[in-house]
């Protein structure tokens, strides 16, 4: 564990102390939360409240974590907390690391209260919650619960093009286990919380269903808002274009998978052979080359999956290191589409307008297809399959899968209206 500057972090203990007030524990994870979680870090400062930024580690690289430095925040950082590992690992490293956190902060103040706040649905946030209860008795507040995966297609059995273009019309089920571990992990975050922040109805209504007090819950919308706002404030840089030279002129499909499921040889199969054949008929392609695909191609290196997908015609790009620049092109007349299986992407795509196609068998975010139309799942079940579904989309535009384009579902002005509830819930304390 490494404190970034002891003498802020004492300060920020006695204000707190001082004023009768608790100390948020804002605990960032992985590459989403450095994201979202911008807005937030600047709310709490901004407004003089007092919060410590808690770095646990999961995510450490570079590309995953620069939205920290990008939206000028990296110095705010607190406490890093160095967690490495495998999930396991990572899990009994937590452990340990909440148990020295927690004995630094009681030399510090015996007397002040340290309340976790931790997003989504990571193994950070799903384990943090729950030793800081096991050591303290304090419960956390949840940003972004409630997110619960549905499915419209039948379990194990062929899906078919035209169940996927019905798919709105068809009943959804609940995917308990799906995706996996982030579904166990938004649920042990909230078991472990006292006060839950829904970004939307349906996660609201999924909370209440499984027995959660109408009053522990308050809709936020999503820090999702805020990101693309931040994002777009700062407008974007040449610098894709710079690596990228053939990037203007063109409309692309950007396409970026980095899910465990989505990793086996079968589904890749299926996601390359596809993207091949829209290659082939002139459909300019961008492939994201993330950390799970560079790892599924070192497992199986008989696939070649990476030299199929060039040899078919698909620009395969590294990780693109800056959210900003993501954004300026999501935003661009460049961006005809996505395809991706990326739950952030998938609010991102809505909040911008920007048409998306879902590579999953169910989504967490249902209300993008069910509540508007901006979304459709695209499971990777065949190569035929996903060459149809997606040609026909990308053909049908508007007045198909997207027809309620522009019309966002996650608010705006998130990270204040999830300041207020804090200072609320306390306040009635």
């Amino acid at each position: 564990m490494k404190i970034h500057d002891p003498s802020r972090l004492q300060q920020i203990v006695a204000q707190a102390r001082e004023l009768g007030q608790p100390v948020y524990l804002l605990v960032i994870a992985t590459k989403p939360c450095y994201i979202k979680l911008a807005s937030l870090v600047k709310e709490l400062r901004e407004r003089a409240v007092p919060a410590l930024m808690i770095d646990a580690g999961q995510h450490y690289d570079v590309v995953l974590t620069g939205a920290a430095q990008e939206f000028g925040y990296l110095s705010e950082i607190d406490v890093f907390l160095d967690i490495r590992g495998t999930m396991l690992g990572r899990t009994a490293a937590l452990a340990a690391q909440v148990e020295r956190l927690h004995g630094y902060l009681q030399e510090q103040s015996e007397t002040t209260r340290f309340i976790p706040v931790v997003s989504g649905d990571t193994s950070t946030s799903g384990t943090f919650p729950v030793f800081w209860y096991l050591q303290t008795g304090i419960r956390s507040i949840h940003v972004e619960a409630g997110l619960r995966s549905l499915s419209p297609f039948a379990p194990g059995q062929p899906v078919s093009h035209e169940a996927v273009l019905a798919q709105a019309e068809l009943p959804w089920r609940m995917e308990p286990d799906e995706p996996f571990p982030e579904a166990l992990d938004s649920r042990l975050t909230s078991v472990a919380s006292s006060l839950l922040l829904a970004p939307v109805g349906r996660n609201r209504d999924s909370l209440l269903r499984e027995g959660y007090a109408q009053a522990a819950i308050r809709m936020s919308g999503s820090l999702s808002a805020d990101a693309v706002r931040l994002a777009g404030a700062q407008g974007g840089s040449d610098q894709l274009e710079r690596l990228y030279p053939g990037l203007a002129g063109k409309r692309w499909l950007r396409v970026d998978l980095h899910r465990r499921e989505n990793m086996s040889p079968a589904r890749l199969n299926s996601v390359v052979d596809a993207l091949c054949w829209l290659a082939g008929q002139g459909l300019p392609v961008i492939f994201i080359l993330t950390n799970q695909f560079n790892f599924a191609q070192e497992r199986h290196p008989e696939q070649q999956f990476r030299q199929r997908l060039e040899r078919g015609g698909v620009q395969c790009h590294p990780l693109w290191p800056s959210y900003v620049d993501v954004i300026a092109f999501l935003r661009s007349p460049a961006c005809l589409a996505i395809y991706t299986d990326s739950g952030g992407l998938q609010e991102e795509a809505n909040i911008l307008g920007v048409p998306c196609m879902t590579c999953r068998y169910s989504t967490d975010r249902p209300e993008t297809i069910l509540d508007t139309r901006s979304n459709l799942l695209i499971p990777p079940d065949s190569a035929e399959l996903v060459y149809r579904a997606v040609l026909h989309c990308l053909e049908q535009g508007r007045s198909g899968a997207w027809r309620d384009l522009g019309r966002s579902l996650y608010g705006e002005h998130v990270a204040r209206a999830i300041v207020d509830h804090l200072l609320e819930t306390v306040s009635i304390q």
